[in-house]
């Protein structure tokens, strides 16, 4: 059976896909239309392999956070079946591969903006190759509507803002707790008997 190979290159990614035409859905030779394995490299972490549903669980989860991040929005994202999930990580993002297979702890990938920016480059890329003719299991490209990233994006201000007020208060009430009382009183004595003596 004849074997393809797709690679996709970015930066600091790059994604390797193998597999055949479908016969029964007309592909070309030319097309993969059942994918027998795929891998994942990530410059400075293990390389990565799975199934096609290990695949899919990941073009999920990148595809819509790079979408709300890119919004202004910042959100954690899990896929369908739980393997797959990317969080904001304080200045960059997590993401975790939980491994299907039994006492196999799950994989940290630290990555920064442009990072992700290749990671979804690249599924991006996948997904739109004409010589791929796979169905995958993600949501429809739309654009969020502008409620909907109004309302997200000012419930966090609200928050940072919430969070930003109380740090200051316990900056400034900690910093009055340094103030000695005694010269207070000792200066207000002073001023008390200088008034005194001009009289």
């Amino acid at each position: 059976m004849l074997n393809i190979s797709r690679r996709y290159d970015q930066n600091s990614s790059s994604l390797e896909l193998e597999g055949m035409p479908d016969v029964s859905s007309g592909d070309s030779n030319e097309t993969i239309g059942i994918i027998s394995s795929w891998t994942l490299k990530i410059i400075g972490f293990p390389l990565l392999e799975g199934k096609k549903e290990h695949l899919e669980n990941l073009m999920q989860v990148i595809v819509n956070y790079s979408r709300s991040y890119i919004s202004g929005i910042k959100k954690s994202y899990t896929s369908t079946e739980k393997i797959v999930s990317l969080l904001p990580f304080e200045s960059k993002h997590k993401l975790l591969l939980k491994s299907t297979q039994k006492n196999v702890k799950p994989l940290e990938i630290i990555l920064d903006d442009s990072e992700l920016f290749d990671l979804t480059r690249c599924l991006d890329i996948l997904r739109y190759d004409q010589q791929v003719n796979i169905k995958w299991n993600i949501d429809i490209d739309k654009p969020y509507p502008k409620r909907y990233i109004t309302k997200n994006v000012y419930r966090q201000n609200n928050l940072f803002s919430f969070i930003y007020a109380l740090t200051s208060f316990a900056i400034v009430g900690t910093l009055l707790t340094f103030i000695p009382i005694s010269n207070v009183e000792l200066l207000n004595t002073d001023k008390i008997e200088s008034t005194s003596s001009e009289n």
